[in-house]
């Protein structure tokens, strides 16, 4: 994923196997979670993860049917942070900064809630929570892509972010490559195609309001998924310390500014 030093584990969660990428540091190393959003994969956090090799112990788990993880039979809405829990359980993590995305913040805040022995820091980055003013849901992704492309080259060109954006072309194709898997008759994306759409919660505003450790929301101006005042919402829900809105940035920050974001995560982490 990263380099030589990645330590791979396979955790068992409820009937699935979960694929989790680990880059060690030394004994006594602040631990930090990066959690990917719906549909994605590990692979989204490759260039941000590189900023804090070796001075943190970096989980990067790839959530039940998406990612190399192992599919289920069926998922519900809270699937997620179940997963989480199965691998904070098998290591024996306590987490000192966890740094989510989207849907991935969601299930991160349903964990915090549930464990917050286990979580020092949270950090969301364009989390969708069902609060506010505005009460309009974006369009999410449509029902899982089926299709096989014969040719891996060919599908690595028709890979595109939900919902699309700027990404520059060699991170694109880098995370298109990686995002693949063979099948029967060719290459398809590595997520299941049964996953559910997402049904957002009315219960959000309690469960915002139950996160008790120190929080922070970056908001993507420009993303089409959090308005500002939804992330308002969300931030003063959950006594965020601060909500940082990067305006030119969209959906998939780590993508487009990676190095930006990683600098801003920084600057976020408790001493």
């Amino acid at each position: 994923m990263i380099d030589n030093n990645m330590v791979r584990h396979r955790i068992p969660a409820d009937g699935a196997v979960l694929n989790v990428f680990e880059l060690p540091a030394p004994p006594n190393s602040p631990v930090m979670l990066f959690v990917h959003g719906y549909r994605a994969n590990a692979h989204w956090w490759d260039e941000v993860v590189t900023a804090f090799a070796g001075d943190y112990r970096i989980i990067v788990p790839e959530f039940s049917g998406m990612g190399q993880s192992s599919w289920r039979d069926s998922y519900d809405q809270c699937q997620g942070a179940r997963d989480l829990i199965a691998v904070i359980k098998a290591l024996d993590l306590m987490i000192d900064v966890a740094v989510a995305h989207s849907w991935g913040g969601h299930q991160t805040a349903v964990l915090c809630r549930d464990y917050p022995e286990r979580i020092r820091q949270l950090i969301l980055l364009d989390s969708f929570f069902m609060v506010g003013p505005d009460q309009d849901i974006p369009a999410g992704a449509a029902i899982g892509n089926t299709r096989v492309y014969v040719n891996k080259d060919e599908a690595i060109l028709r890979f595109r972010t939900s919902p699309r954006q700027p990404i520059p072309e060699r991170r694109r194709a880098a995370l298109a490559a990686a995002s693949l898997c063979e099948v029967e008759g060719g290459w398809s994306w590595a997520y299941d195609p049964n996953l559910p759409l997402l049904d957002p919660s009315d219960d959000d505003e309690a469960l915002l309001k139950a996160l008790y450790m120190p929080c922070d929301f970056i908001l993507a101006g420009q993303g089409g998924v959090v308005s500002h005042e939804r992330a308002q919402a969300t931030a003063e829900l959950s006594r965020c310390r601060s909500l940082i809105v990067f305006d030119d940035a969209h959906h998939h920050l780590m993508l487009e500014c990676p190095e930006r974001l990683a600098d801003c995560v920084r600057d976020l982490i408790l001493d």
